[in-house]
C-alpha cells in the first residue's frame, strides 16, 4: 500500500543503507523506479533540433535552504540525504500519474498531462501536497530521532504549452523543456516559503471553483514590452486541507500516467 508512512520509511531506509555501506537498490526507494533516464517517454526519440509542443502542468519540487546544509554537513551525508529524498519525490510524482522530467540540484522538475486537464491539475497538486506532508511528518521526525537536522520543502506549479526540443548535436544532446509555464512554475517555487505550494494563473484557471487557492501577497507579476503591460497572477495552495484523501488516490492510480486516464 502506498502511504506517506510507507514512502517516508523508504526514504529513511534508503539513507540508512547508504550511510552504513549496505545500499541495495532492490529494497530502497530507488528500487521501485524503473532504471532509465528521467524524461517524458513521448519525446525520447526526438532527433537533435526536433521539437514538439504539448500543454502540460509543470512542477518544481524543491528542498528549501539545502545550500546551508551543504555548507555545514559532510558532503557524503548531504548527497545521501538528497538522493534518498529526491528519489522519494520521483516515486511520488510517478505514483500520482506524473512524469519526473529531470533533477535540478536539490529539486525535481516534473510534468503532468496531457489527458484530462482538470484531472492532471488535481493530481499535480496532490503529488506536491503528499511530498511535503511526507517530508514534514515522517522524514523529519526520523531525522530528529537520528540526531540530524530536519529538511524543508516547497513547490511551484503552472500550466501551459511547453516545447520539448532536443538541443545539441549527434554526439551530445539533451531534451530541454521550454515555455512560459515551466519558467513561471520555477518562479512560483522561488516565491514559496518552506512548506508552501504556489501556483500560477494558468493552473488556477483550470480549477476556477477550487476552494483551496488564495491570493498571494506578491501577486500579480507584471510583464512589459513595446509600451504594453500585462499582469499574471499567482496563488497559494492550502494543501493541508486536502491531505485526508491522498493515500487512497495514489493507491488507486498505481503509477498510471494522467495522460492515460481518459483512455482507461
Amino acid at each position: 500500500m502506498f502511504t506517506k508512512q510507507v514512502m517516508g520509511d523508504r526514504i529513511a531506509r534508503d539513507f540508512d543503507h547508504r550511510r552504513s555501506g549496505t545500499f541495495d537498490s532492490s529494497i530502497v526507494a530507488s528500487g521501485h523506479v524503473a532504471t532509465r533516464s528521467l524524461g517524458h517517454p513521448e519525446f525520447e526519440n526526438l532527433r537533435p533540433g526536433q521539437r514538439r509542443t504539448i500543454p502540460l502542468v509543470a512542477v518544481f519540487l524543491d528542498l528549501t535552504n539545502f545550500t546551508g546544509r551543504t555548507f555545514w554537513d559532510h558532503q557524503d551525508e548531504v548527497a545521501d540525504l538528497a538522493h534518498a529524498t529526491l528519489t522519494g519525490f520521483i516515486e511520488i510524482v510517478s505514483s500520482f500519474g506524473g512524469f519526473p522530467l529531470g533533477l535540478r540540484g536539490d529539486g525535481l522538475f516534473a510534468g503532468f498531462g496531457v489527458g484530462d486537464t482538470e484531472f492532471s491539475a488535481a493530481m499535480s497538486l496532490s503529488a506536491c501536497a503528499f511530498a511535503l506532508d511526507t517530508v514534514e511528518t515522517v522524514v523529519n521526525p526520523w531525522l530528529k530521532q537520528s540526531g540530524l537536522a530536519s529538511v524543508q520543502a516547497r513547490a511551484g506549479l503552472d500550466y501551459g504549452p511547453i516545447t520539448f526540443v532536443r538541443s545539441g548535436n549527434s554526439e551530445h544532446s539533451e531534451i530541454n523543456p521550454i515555455g512560459f509555464a515551466a519558467n513561471f512554475a520555477a518562479k512560483c517555487e522561488k516565491k514559496a516559503n518552506s512548506w508552501e505550494i504556489v501556483v500560477g494563473q494558468g493552473l488556477a484557471d483550470i480549477l476556477p471553483d477550487f476552494a483551496y487557492f488564495s491570493h498571494h501577497e506578491d501577486s500579480p507579476q507584471y510583464y512589459s514590452r513595446d509600451n504594453e503591460k500585462r499582469e499574471y497572477r499567482f496563488f497559494k495552495y492550502r494543501w493541508r486541507n486536502t491531505l485526508h484523501h491522498l493515500d487512497e488516490v495514489a493507491e488507486t492510480l498505481n503509477n498510471t500516467p494522467t495522460s492515460e486516464i481518459a483512455r482507461i
